[in-house]
Formats: C-alpha cells, sequence, structure tokens
C-alpha cells in the first residue's frame, strides 16, 4: 500500500502556493478536510500535514484524529526503522517552529529524500538530513 499511496502522491507533484492571499484550488480542497477554524490561507498555514491527511482520506489508508497537525502522523500506523523504510512510508521530521510530515522516497549520498506538501511551498521530493527525522510510519495491514 505505500507504493500506492506514493504514486497518489506522485500526481500532486508541482502543485504550488499561490503567492498573497488567492490560494491553489487544489490546496483549497485539501483544506476542505481540516476544522474551520484552521487559518485556511496556504501561505500562512504550513500544510503538509494537511496534504498528508487528504492522501490518507483519499487512499482509504486512515489519518491520525488531528491529520492537520504533522506530529500527528506519530500516532498513525506501525513504527518503522529509517534504515527499513520503503518508498511511500510516512516519515516526521523536526523543524524550526515544529514538525513536517512527507513520505519517504528515499535514502542517498547521506540524505533523506521526502514527496510532500508545502515544501518550498509546493508538492515536491526535497532532500533532508537523517538527523531530522523523528519517526517513520507505515500502514498497518
Amino acid at each position: 500500500m505505500s507504493q500506492q499511496l506514493y504514486d497518489l502522491a506522485l500526481r500532486y507533484l508541482g502543485v504550488a502556493e499561490v503567492p498573497g492571499s488567492k490560494s491553489n484550488p487544489l490546496i483549497a480542497e485539501m483544506f476542505k478536510t481540516v476544522p474551520s477554524w484552521l487559518d485556511q490561507d496556504d501561505s500562512k498555514t504550513a500544510w503538509c500535514g494537511i496534504f498528508r491527511g487528504y492522501l490518507g482520506l483519499w487512499s482509504g489508508t486512515g489519518v491520525p484524529k488531528e491529520h492537520y497537525r504533522a506530529r500527528q502522523w506519530l500516532q498513525w500506523g506501525q513504527e518503522v526503522a529509517i534504515k527499513d523504510a520503503m518508498r511511500g512510508d510516512t516519515v516526521v521530521t523536526h523543524r524550526e517552529g515544529g514538525h513536517h510530515v512527507a513520505l519517504f522516497d528515499r535514502l542517498e549520498d547521506g540524505r533523506v529524500y521526502l514527496l510532500g506538501g508545502n515544501q518550498g511551498n509546493r508538492v515536491s521530493i526535497a532532500p533532508f538530513s537523517p538527523r531530522v527525522v523523528v519517526g517513520v510510519r507505515r500502514e498497518v495491514g
């Protein structure tokens, strides 16, 4: 199932925020899965968890209760060691000001590559230091 989730996420590769108060219609659609009190402006609200939640809801793989909070993904699925990660596993990282959630792409040249939303204000595959990885999770089933 991890690969199917990854393939679904790839469909959104390149989807980017619209500068200013307008939102990309695809990202605005993802925001419909979160509470209305959350600021719906994608340029102000970190939307990595919203993107991951949207994928989980769309694919039927499930989401944690507050999927829009990146750290909550540590409560979903089963724990996997980073050395055993497979493409499409969910990875939570630490970042300045909080956490980030995305899908595992690969380990290469000492970097962890993740496919996720709100990476450079778009859905992208980006490199991260393995030191920032807080946890890796895989769907149970």
